[in-house]
């Protein structure tokens, strides 16, 4: 039993050491995607609720990845702070954080549920 109790330490400890020198990813080597901003004015901000009172958290720049999450009816938003008007927003996860952008803003959208 004590041989055992050793061998498992040793392995554990091998693991320890892969983790310890494993690369950490930073936020911009995450892959996001694979939809991605793309707007008439060159971007999108990322807001906190899905309003355009709320705050920002960051600006992403047109062909910015991000991950759809979700979407939600709320504030109606017409040109020329959206392409096109909509209630439509997405919750996104993005190199800023996760937050809303309007719908218009989100090109290639994929399929995702309601919030």
């Amino acid at each position: 039993m004590r041989r055992i109790r050793k061998i498992g330490l040793a392995a554990a400890a091998g693991v320890m050491a892969l983790i310890a020198s494993a690369p950490i990813a930073s936020a911009n080597s995450v892959n996001y995607g694979p939809s991605w901003i793309g707007s008439n004015s060159g971007g999108a901000n990322v807001r906190s609720c899905a309003h355009m009172n709320c705050g920002s958290y960051g600006y992403l720049g047109n062909g910015t990845g991000v991950t759809m999450l979700c979407w939600t009816d709320n504030q109606w938003v017409y040109p020329p702070y959206s392409d096109y008007g909509s209630n439509r927003w997405f919750k996104i996860a993005t190199p800023v954080g996760v937050g809303f952008t309007h719908s218009s803003l989100v090109e290639n959208q994929t399929s995702v549920g309601v919030c």
